[in-house]
């Protein structure tokens, strides 16, 4: 059980390090610039790393809860409440964001499969921003669209045209 308890609290501190690390660092970057690392985009990241804080730290409080009353220990009360606590913070996040905590990224090759372009899509908003990759895991917005420019896409000898704006392919391809 021991284990199972330094294994939840690294985690929870890991998380902890992730939305910190992602908050400090998102201000270096520009407006219109997103790091995805394995095809999420790094705000989804950061609300998972958000979550996962009060998700560890409340199963190692409720394992310790459930230890020191097998046990007739003292302290039973302030573990109980800390783990009120910590389902109350999820409960708020939950009751905030509704479940949504973000969306994954979705390549486009062209048909000849020598270019392509990635989107994020808000399922429920609808709207759609569209990538051009750079180095490693960096990516930039170059258009924002609603759903409808999904079906308005076009492959082009040298240019792509979304939603009826074009774009060359050495701005796409830029790697």
């Amino acid at each position: 059980m021991k284990i199972v308890k330094i294994i939840m609290a690294l985690a929870a501190l890991l998380c902890a390090c992730g939305v910190a690390y992602f908050e400090i660092t998102q201000k270096n970057l520009g407006d219109h610039a997103v790091r995805v690392f394995c095809r999420m985009p790094e705000n989804l990241i950061c609300n998972l790393c958000f979550v996962g804080v009060p998700i560890f730290l409340g199963a190692l409080i409720v394992i310790a809860l459930v230890q020191r009353v097998r046990e007739h220990k003292n302290g039973i009360v302030i573990l109980g409440f800390l783990a009120l606590i910590c389902g109350g913070v999820l409960g708020l996040i939950y009751g905030i964001t509704g479940g949504r905590l973000g969306y994954f990224m979705h390549e486009i090759e062209s048909p000849d499969g020598k270019h392509s372009v990635y989107y994020v899509r808000n399922k429920y908003s609808g709207d759609v921003e569209w990538l051009r990759k750079d180095k490693g895991h960096m990516y930039y917005i170059i258009k924002n669209t609603d759903t409808t420019a999904l079906d308005n896409i076009e492959w082009k000898d040298d240019e792509l045209s979304l939603d009826g704006e074009s774009f060359s392919y050495n701005v796409i391809d830029k790697k």
